[in-house]
């Protein structure tokens, strides 16, 4: 797996505001007019990375000159049913994203919208969006969470084919109880049945991916998201034939189980005197971007 690499840092604090740096270094060595999709994922992985982001581009003397060029694309979204545009559900993904990384001035928002008349046509609209997006986007760089028992990616459910593309997916019982006791106190019957997501195969078209997992209960499945064999019944393990580059971070309890089985060689050093922040960036992603 030559083009993922594994980071430890002691607290998913410290690995959010690299993820952040990494971002805002990504989006900054672009040229002038040049445009990035940075994907969205919603959940409490990313929540402290996008806090980080919005920092630097506050503080960010040259960001204001091209934020037009930052496109912002969600992952996902539940189908609610009864929702409308000016009445959304008690926890609505949109809401979410506007009171955190759609604060970042930008040029342009997208999501499914949960509150379609019909999802078919919606998920249809999605993957145009997809499409176009990608086909203007000089950099995509997807963030991406996973399912603690399941592995699942985006709301890809075990079974998922890895070239599937937008979709209607009914969510499964792991799935809707971690969502249960994250947004919804607890209560499962508050948690939505279906949703639209991003497919494994649009996900795999990305240019690069950041995977962040944090806590204890993330440490079996990432060991078997990349040391097992892939397999639909992990969508996690789709990530093994991504052919850009892809950096998973990690906090010491998430790492654990990699660093029992594979040792403390397949994490990548980021010491300060060892590690150029800017140098990794470019080398590792943008090696990747897209010339017009």
């Amino acid at each position: 797996m030559e083009k993922v690499i594994f980071m430890k840092f002691p607290t998913k604090e410290e690995a959010s505001k690299f993820a952040a740096k990494i971002i805002y270094i990504i989006f900054g060595e672009l040229e002038p007019y040049e445009k990035m999709v940075l994907g969205t994922a919603t959940g409490q992985s990313p929540v402290l990375t996008y806090k980080e982001f919005e920092k630097l581009v506050k503080k960010s003397s040259w960001f204001p000159n091209y934020q037009e060029d930052l496109i912002f694309r969600q992952l996902d979204n539940y189908i609610s049913p009864g929702a409308t545009k000016d009445n959304l559900p008690e926890y609505s993904y949109e809401m979410e994203l506007k009171n955190s990384i759609w604060k970042v001035p930008n040029g342009g928002t997208h999501i499914p919208k949960e509150y379609a008349e019909d999802p078919e046509t919606e998920a249809m609209r999605y993957a145009e969006v997809i499409e176009k997006t990608n086909s203007e986007a000089n950099f995509t760089l997807q963030i991406l969470g996973i399912g603690d028992e399941d592995g699942h990616i985006a709301f890809n459910m075990p079974g998922d084919s890895f070239d599937s593309g937008v979709h209607i997916v009914e969510l499964n019982e792991e799935t809707i109880r971690a969502n249960a006791y994250k947004f919804f106190g607890g209560d499962m019957s508050k948690v939505p049945r279906k949703a639209i997501t991003t497919g494994i195969g649009d996900i795999l078209k990305s240019d690069g991916i950041i995977l962040e997992a944090f806590g204890k209960k993330k440490a079996d499945i990432i060991w078997k998201s990349f040391f097992t064999a892939p397999t639909t019944n992990i969508p996690a393990t789709s990530l093994q034939t991504f052919e850009g580059s892809l950096l998973v971070l990690l906090d010491e309890e998430s790492a654990s189980t990699l660093l029992e089985k594979e040792g403390g060689d397949v994490f990548t050093s980021c010491s300060k005197n060892l590690f150029n922040e800017n140098d990794f960036a470019c080398k590792f992603f943008l090696k990747n971007k897209k010339k017009y």
